[in-house]
């Protein structure tokens, strides 16, 4: 998958050099509205700040969610700066995070998140709502806001968008295979603790 020329992914799906990525389904609870929300704030203050998000545009629980957000977009004036690829290969997730300035992930629930280890694996900064598992993971590294805090949201957005440098390509960091190992080792040991946990309940 890392063979795949990322700025051809880029390219094919005419993003610019310089996003962040968003890569969670369209559900009410990933929160994409705040994004939104602060990508108006950030539109008002004069910043053309671009959000690339990917993943399915079903929400089962809320029909016509999606349409909804396009709706919402468009009224504000957003389209160039919000862009759902809708469902794309994974070859492709990982081009995208591989040259993405930073991952966001707002949502307003979430278990062990795999967008965020793949973006530790990678090295890349992350824009993450303040949900403690999302503090835990990143071990207090990453740009935290409240899960309906878009002044902040927008604040990093904008901070993190001055900072980034000349687009890059990332590979993975050397330290990934030790980090896989103690997280599956981790995982394993919670396993083992639930079972025991409801083996002592019976």
């Amino acid at each position: 998958m890392l063979a795949l020329d990322a700025l051809q992914v880029l390219a094919q799906y005419a993003v610019p050099p310089k996003f962040f990525f968003l890569p969670n389904h369209l559900w009410v609870h990933k929160n994409h509205r705040l994004v939104i929300r602060a990508l108006a704030l950030l539109k008002q203050r004069g910043a053309d700040v671009v959000v690339v998000a990917s993943g399915s545009r079903e929400e089962p629980r809320e029909p016509g969610y999606f349409e909804s957000i396009t709706r919402d977009i468009k009224a504000q004036g957003l389209e160039t700066n919000f862009r759902h690829l809708g469902m794309i290969p994974l070859s492709h997730v990982y081009a995208l995070l591989r040259t993405a300035i930073a991952l966001i992930n707002p949502s307003r629930f979430e278990g062990w998140s795999t967008t965020v280890e793949e973006a530790k694996s990678f090295g890349v900064p992350m824009v993450l709502s303040n949900l403690d598992v999302h503090v835990e993971q990143t071990n207090g590294t990453a740009r935290y806001f409240g899960v309906d805090d878009a002044e902040t949201l927008a604040d990093h957005l904008a901070d993190t968008w001055a900072a980034s440098g000349s687009p890059v390509v990332r590979s993975l960091l050397p330290n990934v295979e030790v980090r896989a190992a103690a997280f599956a080792e981790n995982f394993a040991r919670l396993i083992r603790s639930a079972r025991e946990w409801h083996a002592a309940r019976r």
